[in-house]
């Protein structure tokens, strides 16, 4: 599998791979899937009203983080937002079916 890039425009990520343009959701799979999720907490000063804080199953896997500002959101989707804290991937969807959706996924 070849190598996924991210692109960041403002605050608006674009996922391609081969130079085609991926679904987010499919970016967002290949890159994060495994992660796994450790807290869901009320957010604040996030997009959403909620933050799915996830861990990386190894440091390698947790180093794909590094492609990404930290402390920042970045818009995946109409319906989801993304940060880090240089050790948790953190997410921010923005309705309760997007956050219903993540929660059944784990």
């Amino acid at each position: 599998m070849n190598e996924i890039r991210l692109d960041i425009d403002g605050d608006a990520i674009t996922w391609t791979r081969e130079g085609e343009e991926l679904d987010p959701a499919e970016g967002m799979a290949i890159l994060f899937g495994r992660f796994e999720l450790v807290a869901r907490v009320r957010g604040l000063h996030c997009p959403g009203t909620e933050v799915l804080t996830y861990r990386a199953p190894t440091r390698r896997a947790a180093r794909r983080l590094e492609a990404l500002p930290a402390k920042m959101w970045l818009r995946v989707d109409d319906t989801l937002w993304m940060s880090h804290d240089g050790q948790h991937l953190l997410l921010s969807p923005t309705t309760t079916l997007h956050t219903e959706n993540l929660l059944r996924a784990t």
